[in-house]
Order: structure tokens, then sequence, then C-alpha cells
């Protein structure tokens, strides 16, 4: 029973690899990458958006070391250092992963306590938004450790660390809740992802971070193709 029950939490991420290899194939990975390069130059937000916003929608979608592989990918294909941004997608994978691969570890907590699910989920729920919050400023110091006046370098960016945290803790404890158990990381990445997006349109930081290399302006139109296999996996697990 064990064996069978792993076998379909391998196939959600057999499935979201999938959905990457198809990304990258077709092409349509390089320009999700210019499309975030595109909002912000920083590295520091860069990794806001990749690591934690889009790593805890791979995580909610398939978890299990997906967010690492794929949002690792896209960060070093921005420039970033390969096993800095192992390090820093493990560390932002903290705020998400109690509800990873469509709720698997709240369902299997659920089973071996025979608790009830929604009980679980809202304790989770009550915990997790606090470690949301901290995460994000964490996971700057973290990158911005080995520099001059680390502190410094995090404060320059406080207002998009901020608004990064809070617009996934209180989807997150929303979610978690009031709703299901199932979406409450697909739900918290999505609405996080939007938010940070239309907060960089508006703002920018003082400071500068070594600048990421030039990407192309891309045509929103390509920029929404690529971003559409995506999309269509939030839309396909929402009805499911």
């Amino acid at each position: 029973f064990g064996a069978a029950f792993g076998v379909k939490i391998a196939w959600i991420v057999v499935c979201a690899v999938y959905l990457y290899d198809v990304s990258v194939e077709t092409g349509q990975f390089e320009i999700m990458k210019d499309s975030v390069a595109a909002l912000s130059s920083d590295r520091r937000l860069q990794a806001l958006l990749v690591a934690f916003a889009f790593g805890a929608f791979i995580e909610g979608c398939a978890g299990f070391g997906a967010p690492i592989a794929i949002s690792g990918a896209f960060m070093i294909g921005l420039g970033f250092d390969p096993f800095n941004a192992a390090i820093l997608n493990l560390i932002a994978n903290t705020a998400p992963v109690a509800w990873g691969s469509i709720g698997t570890p709240v369902h299997t907590l659920a089973a071996v306590t025979g608790l009830p699910e929604s009980d679980l989920s809202a304790c989770l729920g009550r915990i997790l938004p606090i470690t949301g919050v901290i995460v994000p400023f964490w996971m700057v110091r973290v990158m911005v450790a080995h520099e001059k006046s680390p502190w410094k370098k995090v404060g320059e960016v406080w207002p998009a660390i901020l608004t990064c945290g809070l617009s996934f803790s209180i989807t997150q404890y929303l979610w978690a809740n009031y709703v299901d158990s199932n979406l409450v990381d697909i739900a918290a990445a999505a609405v996080c992802l939007f938010t940070m997006v239309i907060f960089l349109k508006f703002w920018k930081p003082k400071g500068e971070q070594p600048q990421a290399p030039a990407h192309p302006h891309v045509p929103m139109g390509k920029v929404v193709r690529s971003w559409t296999p995506f999309l269509i996996l939030s839309v396909f697990v929402l009805l499911w």
C-alpha cells in the first residue's frame, strides 16, 4: 500500500518535470526567464520572484524536490551561481512545503493520525504564515551575506520583501483556514506572483545589486504564451 501511495506521488512529480521539459524544448522557458529579468535586473528581487514565489507554485503542484530543480534551473539561466541558487531555493521552500504536491503531506498526516484534515490544515495555516513573512528576509540576508553592510542591502529592498511575504502569507492563512488543504500553496504563490508583478511596475530599489546579463524586451503576447502551460496547470488543478 505504501509503494502504491508512493507511485501516486511520483506521478505528480513526473508530470511537473514533463511540463518543465516541454517549456525548455519549445524555447518558452527562455522567454519566461526574460520576462522575469524585464521586471527587475536586481538579483534580490529576482530571487524573491523565482525562488520564493514561483518555487512555492511548483511546490504546490509537485513538491518533492521539483521546486529546487525547476526554480534552480530558472535562476541559473538568469545568471545565478548553481550552488547559491540551490541554497536560496531550499531556504525559500521552507514556507510552502507543508502543503506540497497538492496537499499530500496534510493528507498523509490526517490518514496516519486519524485527525480531521481540515483542522490540521487550519493549524498549519496559523503557524506557517509567520514563517512565510520571515523567510523572504532570511533568504535575501543569506544572499548578501558576503557583501559589505549586508543588512543595509536587505533594507534597500524591504518594501518588496514585505510585499512578497505578506501577500503569500495572508493568502496561505485564509485558504488553509477557510477553503481547503489542496490548493494552499498554488493560491498563495499565484497571489504572491501577481502582487509582486504589479508592485515592481511602480517601485524600484534605491540601492543597486550586481546586474543580471542584458535580456531583450519580450512582447506581452509572447510572455503570456510562455507562461500558458503553468496557467493551464493551475486551472485544471483548481477544477479537479
